[in-house]
């Protein structure tokens, strides 16, 4: 058994338009192990998701604050959200730099 904590790969298509970025369509949240073992999620937000366009990220300390925010910005609920598969988890780690 290993010590290291499971990593959580997600998405979900926004139910309302956030104000501050109409055009985001989808979320990412998709963890990343630092070097100390932490995981924190960063979040990707798509304009069109199924092409890899891409509006920004930001990065989230707890997947619960991501989550959090997901649901204030853009009124993504808790079943909402999906697993990536391992191609979208490996076709989206090549873009994360």
């Amino acid at each position: 058994m290993n010590d290291f904590p499971a990593l959580t790969y997600l998405f979900a298509e926004c139910r309302t338009t956030c104000p501050l970025r109409p055009q985001v369509t989808s979320l990412v949240l998709f963890a990343l192990l630092c070097e100390d073992d932490d995981v924190v999620y960063l979040e990707i937000r798509y304009i069109d998701y199924a092409n890899g366009q891409a509006e920004g990220d930001h990065l989230w300390l707890t997947l619960e604050e991501a989550k959090q925010a997901a649901l204030e910005d853009h009124g993504i609920t808790e079943e909402d959200w999906r697993p990536l598969s391992a191609r979208e988890i490996a076709r989206i780690d090549r873009t994360i730099e």
